[in-house]
């Protein structure tokens, strides 16, 4: 009667489950990590503020490249269309007054230009605008 058994190659097999589950999650988990945020229709560098953060649920998204290239909502537009297509938003909304629009601008952007930009808005009939800026990293004294 033969009391040892020989082992079988199967206890080495069983010892790679617990790497590949862990490979598995964590391919997983990037990918929804990916997809959490859509980016731009354009890249922008957008300014450096001290200013908090205003989260909130806007209507629409304007984007102005370096060249001074409008983007409503990742479509091209031309300028003589933005006030048309603000005062569509406007209407289509149920209180047009609080209708927000989400600025986006290079930081390159001459403040002139932005200037005129929002004149337009505000001819449109809009009246609530935000700024994106990047958070300015402050350092602590010490």
């Amino acid at each position: 009667m033969n009391l040892y058994r020989q082992r079988k190659p199967q206890a080495q097999e069983n010892s790679m489950i617990p790497l590949i589950n862990v490979v598995f999650l964590m391919l997983a988990f990037f990918m929804i990590l990916g997809q959490i945020e859509r980016s731009d229709a354009v890249r922008l560098d957008p300014p450096d503020s001290l200013s908090l953060e205003v989260q909130g649920d806007y209507a629409a998204t304007l984007l102005i490249t370096a060249q001074q290239s409008l983007y409503l909502n990742d479509r091209p537009l031309r300028r003589e269309q933005l006030a048309g297509e603000i005062r569509r938003i406007l209407e289509a909304a149920a209180d047009p007054q609080s209708v927000r629009v989400l600025v986006k601008a290079d930081a390159t952007l001459p403040a002139t230009e932005l200037r005129l930009v929002l004149a337009r808005l505000r001819t449109a009939g809009l009246l609530r605008v935000s700024l994106a800026t990047e958070a300015l990293g402050v350092a602590s004294p010490g």
